[in-house]
């Protein structure tokens, strides 16, 4: 059952990653926009709540997307797609 769930994560980043998608691992937090000025947050919200409730930083990536970037949640990450990359439907 194993074998066939990791077959099918596989899969899924293949597909993702022919449409022109770039796979990155959580934790990681995608945001538009500086540090200082966020702009939004793409991906990652969840894990900024669970810094925050337990009062200590986890190794958490920062990436700073452009405006129109799209995030696709995806088993052990996020798919990210540039502006004028295509979705995978």
């Amino acid at each position: 059952m194993e074998n066939a769930a990791a077959e099918a994560n596989d899969a899924e980043l293949a597909v993702a990653r022919a449409d022109g998608g770039r796979f990155l691992p959580d934790p990681v937090l995608c945001i538009t926009g500086t540090m200082e000025d966020p702009g939004t947050i793409l991906y990652g919200r969840d894990h900024l709540q669970r810094i925050s409730a337990a009062g200590q930083a986890e190794d958490l990536s920062i990436v700073q997307l452009p405006v129109e970037t799209r995030c696709v949640p995806i088993v052990g990450g996020v798919m990210v797609y540039l502006p004028g990359q295509r979705v995978a439907p």
